[in-house]
């Protein structure tokens, strides 16, 4: 009678954790929480639990977990400005790069521009004294673990500054 009793109550828990809802949360630094409340950024998933037969008196049920996830994050990488195929036109050899993602996670922005590699926390770059002509670059996004989250395809810019080699002809008589 002992061992019935206690069959059934394993079975009445196997099936009640089969009706709770699990939410998955994948935080910043990559670390995975698996909680019965939802939280923010919480994916829910579904648990399906197979129970086996009890086969003698001390054996207990073991149950099969699977699990099945309802969706995932996507995150979405946008270059703010300047617009595709811009010319900026800064006889200094300014360029500002804004880019921005969504939603919003820890990490840094990366922009490759040229074979060279700029680091940047909010996803604005100032480049400086940069060469008149025409740049390629595209923008990674890298979170806290080091994997790359998103990126932008290669875009083209065009910086003009006036030419040294132009004769001004008002100072010159």
């Amino acid at each position: 009678m002992r061992i019935l009793m206690l069959i059934f109550i394993l079975l009445f828990s196997f099936q009640t954790i089969g009706e709770n809802k699990i939410y998955k949360t994948v935080h910043a630094d990559g670390t995975v929480t698996y909680s019965d409340q939802p939280s923010e950024g919480a994916i829910e998933i579904t648990l399906h639990v197979n129970t086996s037969t009890i086969n003698s008196n001390n054996a207990r049920p073991t149950p099969q977990v699977q699990v099945t996830q309802k969706q995932s994050a996507q995150y979405t990488l946008s270059i703010v400005s300047p617009e595709a195929d811009a010319t900026i036109r800064n006889n200094n050899g300014t360029i500002k790069i804004a880019a921005s993602i969504a939603p919003a996670v820890n990490g840094l922005f990366e922009l490759s521009i040229n074979q060279q590699t700029h680091r940047s926390a909010s996803g604005l770059f100032t480049l400086v004294n940069m060469d008149r002509g025409s740049y390629s670059y595209s923008i990674k996004f890298i979170g806290t673990s080091g994997k790359v989250i998103a990126s932008s395809e290669a875009r083209e810019l065009h910086l003009h500054k006036a030419s040294v080699l132009i004769n001004n002809s008002r100072n010159n008589p």
